[in-house]
């Protein structure tokens, strides 16, 4: 069989509803752009500005978030940068101290995977090293800030980390399948994730790399 095509989304809107479409843009539903410069997912915001523009900011626009005196601070917007648009969108549903929202981000498989699709966290597309302090974590906290969970079949609880049973702190081989079945074809997957960011960490600026993984015949 030929090999799946995989479009990658996120909800636009502030309605915590479902996907429609079949792998094009549907509704407040649109599709990250792999072409030309890549789209990116942008963490921000809890810093001197406290929140960007919503529902869309100018494009290359940073708030860097504040370290926590102690324990940890969840930095509280995401947007995805189109370089296509020039523009940053915000995903207004994502993180949040973490919510309970369920279609937020996901991924729509037209075909057959023969595998369940798999959500990683890497340095860089060698896939080989996960030394960020993004994913490698601290002293007090060691492992990695992005917490992910998967939202396909039920909403996240309140108070979710990478720690719960259908979530991972993504880091390398540490990933989450999306689905949680042997095979994905003709449907969407969903997920939710969040930068938990703690007290003792270094300063940094990272851009690991957030990949997926699967099998197909």
């Amino acid at each position: 069989m030929a090999e799946p095509t995989i479009s990658f989304l996120y909800n636009y809107g502030n309605s915590d509803v479902a996907y429609s479409g079949t792998g094009s843009p549907d509704g407040d539903w649109k599709v990250i752009d792999l072409t030309g410069t890549p789209d990116k997912k942008i963490y921000t915001g809890g810093g001197i500005l406290g929140f960007l523009s919503t529902p869309t900011e100018v494009y290359g626009t940073r708030d860097a978030t504040i370290k926590p005196n102690a324990g940890t601070y969840v930095v509280p917007q995401v947007y995805i940068e189109s370089t296509n648009d020039n523009i940053m969108y915000n995903v207004p549903l994502a993180t949040s101290n973490p919510n309970t929202n369920r279609y937020v981000f996901g991924a729509y498989v037209n075909g057959l995977a023969a595998s369940d699709l798999y959500i990683e966290m890497w340095d860089d597309d060698t896939f080989s090293t996960t030394d960020l302090p993004t994913l490698s974590g601290s002293v007090n906290y060691p492992y990695s800030m992005f917490n992910c969970i998967k939202t396909t079949n039920d909403a996240p609880p309140g108070g979710w980390t990478g720690a719960t049973a259908s979530g991972a702190y993504l880091a390398g081989a540490t990933r989450l399948g999306l689905r949680g079945a042997s095979s994905v074809q003709d449907e969407a997957v969903y997920f939710n994730m969040y930068v938990r960011l703690p007290y003792d960490t270094a300063l940094f600026h990272n851009q690991p790399v957030e990949t997926y993984r699967y099998l197909y015949i």
